[in-house]
C-alpha cells in the first residue's frame, strides 16, 4: 500500500470518528450560543460525511482501497477523543478548533506525501482541505478571542 494511500485511509477513518464526536457536540452543547453551535456542528458533521467518502474514492482511484470495517476505523483514528457527554458553548469551540487542527496536520501530510509522490489531485485534494481549516481555525480563534 503506498504512503498516499495509507494517509488518505487515516483521514477517512479520521472522519468517521469526527462525524460521531461532532454529533455528540451537537446534542450536548449548553450555553447562550446553545442554537449557533447546534448549527454550525451540523454542518461539520455533514462535511466529514463528504470528506469520508471523498478520501475513500480517491484512495480507491489510486490503486488502493477504502476502508469499509468502521470499528476498526475508529481504533485506527487519531483524532482527539472525549468521553463526555456535556459541554458549555465555550467549550465546544474550543474542542472544534483542537479538531480542526488535527485535521490540518493530517492534510498537511497528505500534500507532502502526494506532493513527493507527483500525485496532483491528490496533492489539491490537500491544499483545499487546508485552505478550508485554516480559514476555519482563523474564525474559531476570532470567536474566542
Amino acid at each position: 500500500m503506498s504512503k498516499v494511500v495509507e494517509q488518505l485511509n487515516q483521514i477517512q477513518a479520521d472522519a468517521l470518528a469526527l462525524n460521531i464526536k461532532f454529533h455528540n457536540y451537537h446534542w450536548n452543547v449548553l450555553g447562550k450560543q446553545f442554537f449557533s453551535i447546534h448549527n454550525y456542528t451540523e454542518e461539520a458533521y455533514d462535511d466529514f460525511f463528504e470528506l469520508f467518502d471523498e478520501v475513500a474514492e480517491r484512495a480507491i482511484q489510486i490503486g488502493g482501497k477504502a476502508l469499509v470495517d468502521a470499528k476498526k476505523m475508529i481504533e485506527m483514528s487519531k483524532a482527539p477523543k472525549t468521553d463526555k457527554d456535556s459541554f458549555t458553548d465555550r467549550e465546544v469551540v474550543e474542542l472544534v478548533r483542537e479538531d480542526f487542527k488535527y485535521l490540518l496536520g493530517e492534510f498537511r501530510k497528505l500534500a507532502e506525501i502526494a506532493d513527493e509522490a507527483g500525485d496532483r489531485p491528490t496533492t489539491a485534494l490537500a491544499e483545499d482541505n487546508i485552505a478550508k481549516y485554516e480559514k476555519s481555525i482563523w474564525m474559531l480563534n476570532q470567536t474566542l478571542a
